[in-house]
């Protein structure tokens, strides 16, 4: 086997494209809650299902079968000893973790600037942090929680994997 390492990360790869987990929760105070990853997303608004995710769930599984399809033609090419290189396991992890900044960017500047609402929203990445505001002369205060799931920890795999294949290599050309 030439490419031992790649075919690691792609095998991989496609086990957790094929979970149909969450790799992230959030929550605004209970009432707004959020399940999602690159392939599926559960909006909830107190404790109802929002029919809009279905649509996006749609879209979503037509992404995780491409994306498993070429996974699936990368381990084919790899098992024959070709290197044929596949990234999107290796980036959405990464580019994952932006998925707060910008819930907090849409948060702090779309709605307290637009709208004119007075929020403190602070940035949370992972764990819990209160968001506060003012209406009609109360204080709201809601919990902002903010976790990744297991299934994002093991989305990691192929990310470590797909570097060391990279370093490999260079090695190998060196």
């Amino acid at each position: 086997m030439k490419y031992p390492v790649l075919l690691a990360y792609y095998i991989t790869s496609l086990a957790i494209v094929l979970i149909p987990i969450p790799w992230w929760y959030y929550s605004v105070g209970g009432i707004f809650q959020i399940y999602d990853s690159p392939f599926q997303i559960n909006l909830y608004f107190l404790g109802e299902k929002i029919i809009i995710a279905e649509i996006l769930n749609i879209l979503l599984n037509a992404v995780r079968i491409y994306v498993a399809v070429n996974l699936v033609y990368g381990i084919i090419l790899s098992m024959k000893g070709k290197n044929y290189r596949y990234s999107t396991m290796f980036w959405l992890p990464i580019f994952y973790v932006i998925d707060p900044i910008i819930i907090y960017l849409v948060v702090d500047f779309l709605v307290s600037k637009a709208l004119g609402v007075p929020l403190n929203y602070p940035l949370v990445i992972i764990g819990k942090e209160n968001l506060t505001t003012k209406y009609q002369g109360a204080t709201i205060i809601m919990l902002i929680k903010s976790y990744p799931t297991f299934v994002f920890w093991l989305s990691l795999i192929p990310v470590i994997l797909y570097i060391a294949f990279l370093i490999v290599e260079k090695m190998k050309k060196t």
